[in-house]
């Protein structure tokens, strides 16, 4: 079991999508208790990390397709939506902890 994940916002620069989302998500976590390192990168320099989970918007997930370097995608239709960042982060975070998910989800 895992104490505390790593969680990467990819973005296509690195500093405006990716680093919303990590505040986004670092909220979202600390309402639920999860703690995480989480970290932004660009596409390039998230090639060469890895992380338990990524965070990522459609049109970037093909460029990570089929990477080993993290446990978990998470793909955002919407990326300034908390609802859907919390409805698949929540759940992905428990998986990687290796809790049950929450009932309901």
């Amino acid at each position: 079991m895992v104490d505390r994940i790593t969680i990467m916002t990819i973005c296509a620069v690195g500093v405006g999508s990716s680093l919303m989302l990590k505040y986004n998500a670092r909220e979202v976590l600390e309402r639920h208790g999860i703690q995480a390192r989480i970290t932004n990168a660009d596409m390039t320099a998230a090639k060469g990390q890895a992380a338990d989970i990524v965070i990522i918007t459609p049109d970037l997930s093909h460029a990570i397709a089929g990477s080993r370097s993290f446990k978990r995608v998470i793909v955002l239709e919407n990326m300034v939506s908390k609802k859907e960042l919390e409805e698949k982060l929540v759940p992905a975070c428990l998986e990687v902890l290796g809790h049950a998910a929450p009932p309901g989800k």
